[in-house]
């Protein structure tokens, strides 16, 4: 009995010192997640008030098997602040930092997603930049990031609509010329209105990334986070719950136009140094093709390949939102991308779909999140503060 004391005892000062170790302080094994319960995708509720979407699903993983008590309260987005910082809830998530912001939570050290404000337009209306709809009427959900956003970037005639559907609703009975809003956010909304022929339009109005945000006492729970994140991005899953929520998949009649284009597009390369000639084919969430063939030169660090040069013919036109690509050769075989090319469409669209296999093993797509474990990714400069 003596001994078996003693072995618990020492047992659990290794717990303690181990926990010490890692300046790791175990407070409450309950976890309070207040999220946003109308922002779909990121998070809502299902009509039976299930909570769903990419971050809940995210959270549901990082604390799958951690021992502690979950729970979710869905709340609007100006109550879920409130709450944060009176310790009513543990953490939240679809936070974008901010120097006020950083003085009452804690953050993540990795962002959950980047969550890029768009403007949005019809598709046979489409505005090559966007410094040409100052003077132009443009909807907005009133009182939103988005609305300050434009207000800071100035001479636009605003139309603020009480939410987000009325605003793009607005656009598509054509009383506006654009929208601006969460580029995500705005696809999930036109999918469930059914509102085809409008698509997102040339540079973001902003670069975001969104973070956990924590209670400041709760300094064990930003830890599961961390740590959490860290290992579902390490083992694939964070990209397979992207690619659910966010990624379009191309069928079988897109893919046989793209490699046909891109085929036809090799014909075009000048490649006299290599002599390998490569055509490339872009598709765009518009439904536009771009294609693009090698463009090398006697200084190889200036070598183009085709599939940036089909990019560069997208970006031209301001229809820059990727929905899939693909490489061949002069013969028409399907060519694996190399580092350039990936990071070039994970630029644009980490969810972008490379077609990869063959016609004998059969054709696969891998997104640029899922073939590239390595992107180099921006650290935004904060715009607006909100609130």
């Amino acid at each position: 009995m003596f001994k078996k004391s003693i072995f618990i005892i020492v047992f659990c000062l290794g717990l303690v010192h181990a926990a010490q170790a890692q300046n790791f302080k175990i407070t409450d094994p309950k976890a309070v997640y207040g999220f946003d319960r109308e922002f779909p995708p990121y998070s809502f509720q299902e009509p039976g008030g299930k909570p769903t979407g990419f971050e809940v699903e995210l959270v549901e993983a990082i604390f799958r098997n951690s021992g502690v008590n979950l729970q979710f309260r869905p709340l609007a987005w100006d109550m879920i602040q409130t709450e944060l910082a009176n310790g009513l809830i543990s953490f939240t998530s679809g936070m974008i930092p901010t120097v006020q912001r950083k003085e009452l939570y804690l953050f993540s050290e990795r962002p959950t997603v980047s969550a890029n404000i768009r403007f949005f337009t019809k598709d046979y209306n489409r505005f090559a930049n966007i410094s040409l709809l100052r003077g132009q009427a443009v909807a907005v959900e009133e009182n939103s990031y988005s609305l300050r956003l434009m207000e800071h970037y100035g001479g636009i005639i605003i139309k603020p609509y009480p939410t987000k559907q009325d605003g793009i609703r607005a656009l598509y009975d054509d009383y506006v010329v654009a929208y601006c809003g969460p580029e995500a956010n705005t696809y999930y909304i036109m999918e469930k209105l059914k509102f085809t022929g409008i698509s997102a339009m040339g540079t973001p109005l902003s670069l975001s990334e969104m973070h956990f945000a924590v209670n400041r006492e709760r300094a064990d729970v930003l830890r599961l986070l961390n740590e959490g994140l860290a290992r579902i991005i390490a083992d694939g899953e964070y990209e397979a719950i992207y690619r659910k929520w966010f990624v379009r998949e191309i069928d079988e009649a897109m893919r046989a136009e793209l490699i046909k284009k891109a085929t036809d597009a090799a014909i075009s390369a000048y490649a006299p140094y290599s002599g390998k000639t490569h055509g490339a084919a872009v598709l765009t969430t518009a439904g536009n093709f771009y294609t693009g063939s090698t463009l090398e030169n006697a200084e190889s660090s200036l070598n183009i390949s085709a599939l940036r040069s089909a990019l560069s013919h997208a970006a031209a036109a301001g229809d820059m939102e990727v929905r899939a690509v693909v490489s061949v050769d002069q013969a028409g075989v399907v060519q694996n991308p190399d580092t350039a090319d990936l990071q070039t469409v994970y630029e644009f669209y980490r969810g972008g779909l490379f077609i990869t296999g063959d016609s004998e093993k059969g054709y696969v797509t891998k997104t640029a999140g899922e073939l590239l474990p390595n992107p180099v990714i921006s650290r935004p400069v904060e715009a607006v503060s909100e609130w």
